[in-house]
């Protein structure tokens, strides 16, 4: 009787931890997709920010974007930008940095 309560024991004990190994395994690559996706996400954002401070540079005066097909190109970039912003504070990661 002793002999057969050991016996399932052990197996417990490898079946809970192969689990847990994998479980482990799993939610490690998960992390790291998580990393990738929250820098390709910062990148994105810095691009965008950096496309649409150098298109106001650009158009100093204001003409570019008064003008209906080049104004509605700046209006959908600053709408993604402060989209990205509201969704993910990229602004305060920014400044804490």
């Amino acid at each position: 009787m002793g002999l057969l309560f050991i016996v399932i024991l052990s197996v417990s004990t490898l079946l809970l931890g192969y689990t847990t190994y994998n479980l482990l395994r799993k939610n490690e690559e998960l992390e790291d997709e998580m990393e990738f996706a929250d820098k390709y996400l910062e990148t994105t954002y810095n691009y965008m920010k950096r496309a649409y401070d150098r298109m106001k540079e650009v158009d100093r005066l204001g003409s570019f974007e008064s003008d209906d097909e080049s104004g509605f190109i700046f209006q959908e970039i600053k709408s993604a930008i402060e989209e990205l912003n509201e969704t993910f504070e990229l602004d305060a990661k920014e400044e804490k940095e």
